[in-house]
């Protein structure tokens, strides 16, 4: 792998750590309602009439998993929003616009390759010929 090469990669991976960011949040979300789904079927088992064995479930646990979770939503949703302004800068710093638009809808949009290519009007191969250009041109820092 030549050096121009492993410096794209690294753009990459940085212009993909948003997208992974975004990911964890959405698992955390996921965690989030789950939890809240236990705790509201715990809630309903503890009000009802039928007669209880001698295992009382707690809702005490179930609040401090959810708190942790909250809170894990919470700061990574933060630096979800810092990492996205972060790119999002160094992106509106390109000189060429056009670079900068490939760059900001496949790493900020999350667009897929053909729809960039139709929303650009280019074929296929223009669009990542133009994508390695953009990743050259990046500066990240």
């Amino acid at each position: 792998m030549t050096e121009l090469q492993e410096q794209n990669e690294k753009k990459k991976e940085y212009l993909n750590s948003y997208k992974n960011l975004c990911r964890k949040l959405k698992s955390l979300e996921e965690q989030l309602q789950s939890l809240r789904e236990v705790e509201q079927s715990a809630k309903i088992q503890s009000i009802s009439d039928m007669p209880h064995g001698s295992k009382q479930s707690d809702l005490s646990d179930y609040i401090v998993r959810l708190d942790k979770i909250l809170s894990k939503v919470i700061r990574t949703k933060q630096e979800c929003m810092d990492k996205k302004l972060e790119i999002e800068n160094h992106i509106a710093d390109m000189p060429d616009g056009i670079e900068s638009s490939i760059l900001h809808k496949r790493y900020i949009e999350f667009k897929t390759w053909e729809q960039i290519c139709v929303d650009m009007d280019y074929s296929w191969r223009q669009t990542h010929r133009l994508h390695s250009k953009a990743l050259s041109n990046f500066i990240m820092a």
